[in-house]
């Protein structure tokens, strides 16, 4: 059996210390402890923080779903799992920007101290 929250990748954005990735496992074990009663700082707890990156009732759902589709699978199927396609998201600032691109020409990155080419 698949633990489908192993294989959920969330992409956090933060302005003070940089992007990161957390799975929803460790954000769905946050929520655990949280409700069972953390003993910690809630300035020192990171799991205060992760607990709120996703809803724990979609994170339960999704639990429920993954594990009644894992359980009407039918001969020949030997298991379903989630594919590594899972943890590839895009954003609208990954994509790149052709103005930026074209001023580059193909010189290995050198930064040339007056431009080769009109600006695009």
């Amino acid at each position: 059996m698949t633990d489908i929250l192993k294989n959920i990748d969330v992409h956090v954005r933060c302005e003070q210390c940089g992007d990161f990735h957390i799975s929803a496992e460790v954000i769905a074990d946050s929520q655990r402890l949280l409700a069972e009663g953390c003993p910690g700082s809630p300035y020192e707890c990171p799991p205060q923080l992760f607990a709120t990156l996703l809803e724990p009732s979609a994170l339960a759902s999704l639990e429920r779903a993954w594990s009644a589709l894992e359980s009407t699978v039918r001969s020949p199927v030997r298991q379903v799992s989630a594919a590594d396609s899972l943890r590839v998201a895009v954003y609208p600032n990954d994509k790149l920007n052709p103005r930026a691109i074209c001023r580059w020409e193909d010189d290995g990155g050198h930064i040339p101290s007056t431009p080769r080419s009109a600006p695009c």
